[in-house]
């Protein structure tokens, strides 16, 4: 049988899933592959909040305009993966969002591509997740809507009229099969709300191999290796152990969460507060996420291999603070603050356990100076530079006025 690694089976024209498409890096890629021609499958586990966005869109509502607490996993808070961080921790351990008929009860056949291989993933924990809450990381948000598997067409987001939007949820085996019908690559989003990978992600996986899926690129996070109980590190083990023809992104920390996350702050309060102390990051852009990630997609050459996606400039928070200063011609200060001060703002936000700690994990990170390299990637992959703070800062200007 031949190998992923050297394959060169002439492509079919068959399109790509996008798991995770409401959220900031996932839009951005469907964007990113309708503008290179892919047929794009946008799977979500709400298709309606997407037609609403598409709605205001059209309408010239910006779709930052509506306030996402520090839960959204739509927002761009930390990594990309769905926009949270799990460095350091299983943090929830328990069991993907929610119940239902389709929850996941076991891993499915190994798919006969891949090696004989027990599930790397420790057993799941007992702890329960976080409850009923819908793609914004909020209890009481709508459930998927429709049947399994449903298509939504023609409501996308400006710039995405191209996509289908399918409902799709890692916590629903229903909704698998059609997500995946017609697709041969998948671009694999891990939510802030799945801890347990072994129930959810790596049975998906298989899954998608059993079908027929001929390329995953997994959006993982920076750190990875030297976080043996993160989520992220089970799926990158995962792939790497078995046949799968993967491709692993591993951004740094995104830029959108000053204009998701932290946008308020800035807004009202002028104000950066988080437990960053001095230290510099090595911030990215999700849309330049999205553009490396178009491109391994559309491309032969990058099977089994893993990028670090890094902006070309570090810097630390009170330059950041002056830079939003600058630009917004209004004073905003950065004030360092302590972990459980922090946790605390969180919670009175409305933020899950889960998304807590994962926040907070990830600034263990950052003070730790693991982010603060940067790095050429996107330039090599994409033959243009990364986004600079200041331009990102510019193109967003709106979101803080």
């Amino acid at each position: 049988m031949t190998d992923a690694r050297t394959a060169t089976a002439p492509r079919r024209a068959a399109g790509v899933l996008v798991t995770g498409a409401s959220g900031t890096i996932g839009r951005a890629v469907v964007d990113a592959l309708v503008e290179a021609g892919e047929p794009v499958v946008a799977g979500m586990r709400d298709p309606r909040a997407w037609i609403a966005d598409g709605a205001r869109r059209a309408s010239g509502i910006s779709a930052g305009s509506a306030s996402r607490g520090p839960g959204s996993a739509a927002d761009g808070s930390g990594f990309g993966s769905s926009g949270a961080s799990g460095v350091g921790s299983r943090a929830g351990g328990g069991r993907p969002d929610g119940p239902g008929p389709g929850r996941p009860l076991g891993k499915p056949p190994r798919a006969p591509n891949q090696k004989p291989l027990q599930n790397p993933t420790r057993k799941p924990g007992t702890a329960a997740g976080p409850a009923a809450t819908g793609p914004s990381g909020r209890p009481g948000a709508l459930p998927a809507a429709g049947h399994p598997g449903q298509t939504v067409a023609s409501a996308a987001p400006a710039g995405a009229q191209a996509a289908t939007v399918r409902a799709f949820d890692f916590a629903d085996r229903g909704t698998w099969a059609s997500a995946l019908g017609g697709v041969d690559r998948v671009f694999l989003v891990l939510p802030p709300t799945v801890g347990d990978v072994g129930r959810t992600l790596i049975p998906f996986i298989d899954t998608a191999m059993e079908s027929g899926v001929r390329q995953i690129v997994f959006l993982s996070q920076q750190g990875v290796p030297l976080q043996a109980r993160s989520p992220q590190h089970d799926v990158e083990r995962y792939l790497k152990r078995t046949r799968t023809p993967y491709t692993v992104l591993r951004p740094n920390m995104v830029l959108q969460s000053l204009s998701t996350t932290y946008r308020d702050d800035i807004r009202r309060r002028r104000e950066i507060a988080l437990p960053a102390a001095a230290a510099q990051v090595a911030f990215v852009d999700a849309r330049d996420v999205a553009r490396v990630a178009a491109r391994v997609l559309g491309e032969p050459g990058h099977l089994r291999k893993t990028y670090a996606l890094s902006g070309e400039q570090a810097l630390g928070y009170t330059r950041l603070a002056q830079l939003l200063a600058e630009v917004l011609d209004r004073p905003i200060r950065y004030t360092p603050t302590s972990e459980p001060d922090f946790e605390q703002r969180l919670a009175g936000q409305g933020a899950t356990p889960t998304e807590i700690a994962r926040q907070a994990a990830l600034f263990r990170a950052v003070r730790l100076r693991a982010l603060r390299l940067p790095n050429r990637s996107i330039r090599r992959l994409t033959g243009r530079p990364a986004t600079t703070v200041r331009r990102f800062i510019e193109d967003h200007r709106d979101s803080w006025l």
